[in-house]
């Protein structure tokens, strides 16, 4: 059925070029030329009927609407207080000459005119007023390049890969979806570009989108909501079906432009244009693939009307959480033919407003009118230019990629680095030395060996002497006290667990106490690791290094010869008492046969004792020796240990901070770093 054309009247938008056929018009410019670069259809409204004469300055029209008697506004349904219900069911009356594009006319109540509502953000007392920002808001991003798209991917797989365990579950969740998304979008087409219509109730998405088809494709209405699931009008099909597959875009709202009469719109080959359900449908499922394709078009054109433009739900809801997405966002003022000329800009200059403070988005502005074909054209040639640059699919997962990347940046620092001080690493050795007691074992590896030497070289009279004398320890059963102290331990030498920790904890706090959270827990739990092994493996190690308790074979040669002196001094003892005895009683006992006994006696005796503490020196210097060898080679092993257990799984969870920190330096765009 033909469309119907609608009369403008002088300071309504430009004179229309109604040669076309089936409804549609060209443009003219000032002087009456018309345009031959674009075509649209201007679907007309049930409102676009002259009412008692004619239309308003911007081609609205003027409906008046009778007073309700006192009965109809006690019979009044308070969820539709402007009876929309009845002047639906009145279409069934019209005729059908009185059709336009297949929809049934008639007179469209108005809404009666509410009390303007001062906004919070505006007061008596505020003495400054806003001033927007001059020129496009439209925010440029720096150019980037599929490469380095995903070059900046990969580090952000690098960033979920590290944090995965430690780091804010939702972000670690966004950044996966962002991933999968960015995937799929870079394997799908990329001669094709994604342009959603998203919007409330009642915006006009619909209406924009078949002016845009230039055909009806999208059903529009006053029953809400009027779209119940996406449509998609295809301009160049070949590639964009496996795209539609992954938009969720149903086969059978999907709509082709490549037609024969469709060749002179070839300069938009290349775009899927979508209608979204609105955004506030009281559908759960209408509002999530709404939710779903606004997250994964590669152009957002948020449609808003006059009445709801400072929808909360559009400003903190959608456009909040997309600040930094102005390159890949328009912002379009729908249906002004409803207001005046003169109310225009200054719904502009508060949408600016509401955008710059409320949102903190910046998009390009747009003015369009369905009904009137106002602000068509740029919108048109807005969607020709992003075709043809065929980035929009990068710039939006690059400004997602940012939006991501920027809430990591809590958990590190770009390029930074971390490092186990060296003071704090010798202080760690000297600790981990201190808490195993390599000192301690090797002063009894000493002590024992002087012992045994001294058993074994030492001149026996003094010790047979000790011997003899009452022992305390004996006496109340200790002596197993001093039994074993002749013998250096030969099995692990138990350290001790709490030095060991309270070493570690230092170590770990002078590398990573700087640290943003969670690292220096990170890196406490790296350094800890193998805290319950560490005791046991530390006394085994320096056991190890203790030597063998065999005598050298010089002691036996050293204890036979005092056993012979011992003989010998007993022996010329016992003849010089033979001798005395002799010479006590009047025997013939020569005085030199006398002395030369007593020196045999004294000279073994002087002997015996100069070699047992000659052979004690030699043994001195034998078990210092063996405490040297004990103590340097069980430093080594502490610090072997503790470069193995604590230091390598500590410089670790160091170099994953550092590669997070290189990983977020190169996830992040260029003009940050």
């Amino acid at each position: 059925m033909a469309d119907h054309t609608a009369d403008h009247v002088a300071g309504g938008p430009p004179p229309v070029d109604r040669s076309g056929e089936g409804g549609e018009f060209r443009a003219a410019d000032s002087g009456g030329r018309a345009h031959d670069g674009f075509r649209y259809r201007v679907p007309l409204t049930p409102a676009a009927r002259p009412v008692d004469g004619g239309f308003s300055s911007r081609g609205s029209p003027i409906v008046p609407v009778d007073s309700p008697s006192p009965a109809e506004e006690k019979r009044t349904d308070p969820d539709d207080p402007d009876n929309l219900a009845g002047w639906v069911g009145s279409l069934a009356e019209v005729k059908e000459g009185e059709m336009i594009a297949g929809r049934r006319t008639g007179p469209v109540p108005t809404v009666p005119p509410r009390p303007a509502v001062t906004p919070s953000w505006l007061s008596e007392d505020d003495e400054e007023e806003y001033q927007p920002t001059r020129g496009d808001l439209r925010q440029p991003m720096p150019t980037t390049t599929r490469a380095e798209l995903i070059s900046q991917l990969d580090a952000l797989a690098l960033l979920v890969e590290l944090g995965r365990d430690y780091f804010a579950p939702q972000l670690i969740e966004r950044a996966r979806r962002l991933l999968t998304q960015a995937g799929a979008r870079l394997r799908l087409s990329a001669d094709h570009t994604v342009v959603a219509l998203a919007g409330g109730t009642g915006s006009g998405k619909s209406s924009l989108f078949n002016a845009l088809c230039g055909l009806e494709l999208s059903r529009v209405g006053v029953t809400r909501p009027t779209t119940t699931a996406a449509h998609a009008c295809v301009w160049g099909t070949e590639g964009a079906d496996n795209l539609l597959d992954w938009l969720g875009v149903p086969p059978r709202y999907r709509h082709s432009r490549v037609s024969e009469l469709d060749r002179g719109e070839s300069d938009l080959t290349g775009l899927i244009l979508l209608d979204l359900p609105d955004h506030d449908s009281v559908r759960a499922a209408q509002t999530a693939e709404s939710d779903h394709l606004i997250r994964t078009a590669d152009l957002l054109i948020w449609v808003l009307d006059p009445q709801k433009y400072a929808d909360a739900a559009v400003h903190h809801r959608y456009l909040a959480e997309m600040s930094g997405h102005g390159a890949v966002m328009v912002a379009v003022l729908n249906q002004v033919d409803r207001v005046e000329p003169d109310d225009v800009e200054e719904l502009l200059t508060d949408l600016r407003r509401l955008l710059e403070d409320e949102s903190g988005v910046h998009p390009r502005i747009l003015t369009t009118s369905a009904v009137t074909g106002e602000g068509l054209r740029e919108l048109r040639q807005l969607l020709v230019e992003t075709v043809a640059d065929r980035r929009a699919a990068i710039e939006r997962l690059a400004a997602d990629l940012e939006q991501v990347v920027a809430d990591f940046a809590v958990y590190g620092e770009a390029g930074g680095t971390a490092e186990l001080p060296p003071p704090a690493r010798s202080v760690l050795m000297d600790q981990m030395a201190e808490a195993s007691g390599v000192e301690a074992v090797a002063e009894a590896v000493e002590t024992a060996y002087q012992r045994r030497g001294g058993r074994a070289v030492g001149w026996p009279l003094p010790r047979w002497a000790r011997r003899l004398r009452r022992d305390p320890l004996r006496v109340t059963q200790l002596d197993f006290l001093t039994e074993d102290t002749t013998q250096a331990s030969t099995g692990p030498v138990g350290a001790q667990r709490a030095e060991i920790d309270t070493a570690i904890a230092a170590a770990a706090e002078a590398a990573a106490g700087s640290l943003p959270d969670p690292w220096p827990k990170r890196v406490r739990a790296a350094a800890r690791k193998h805290v319950e092994k560490l005791p046991e493996e530390l006394g085994s190690a320096i056991a190890a290094t203790i030597p063998e308790e065999d005598a050298p074979f010089w002691w036996g040669a050293v204890r036979a010869v005092q056993y012979l002196l011992v003989a010998l001094a007993g022996g010329s003892l016992v003849w010089l008492a033979l001798l005395l005895v002799s010479w006590v009683g009047g025997g013939l006992v020569e005085p030199a046969l006398l002395f030369l006994t007593a020196a045999l006696t004294g000279g073994a005796l002087l002997l015996g004792w100069l070699v047992g503490v000659g052979c004690r020196s030699l043994v001195e210097v034998e078990a210092a020796r063996q405490r040297e060898y004990v103590e340097m080679h069980g430093l080594e092993q502490v610090r072997r240990i503790t470069l193995e257990r604590v230091v390598a799984p500590l410089e670790e969870e160091l170099r994953n901070y550092e590669r997070f920190c290189q990983a977020l330096e190169e996830a992040q765009p260029a003009r940050r770093r």
